[in-house]
């Protein structure tokens, strides 16, 4: 497996876990009766959400440079 598959990967995972993460405040919320998000789910997705950015830079990265 090679380090742009590696990464594909990983950027592959977080989406996933964003997903399920947007799934379960959806979840959560509608189950509480809230009108928002619970801070953890806001904290988690924006994390997640960083470091999906990071990944994704690392793609471009080598992609262009090649390591």
């Amino acid at each position: 497996m090679t380090e742009l598959e590696k990464l594909n990967a990983r950027l592959e995972a977080i989406e996933q876990a964003i997903t399920a993460t947007m799934h379960a405040a959806s979840v959560d919320r509608k189950m509480g009766h809230d009108k928002h998000l619970s801070g953890h789910f806001t904290k988690a997705l924006t994390e997640l959400d960083a470091l999906k950015n990071g990944i994704k830079a690392l793609i471009v990265r080598h992609e262009a440079i090649g390591r």
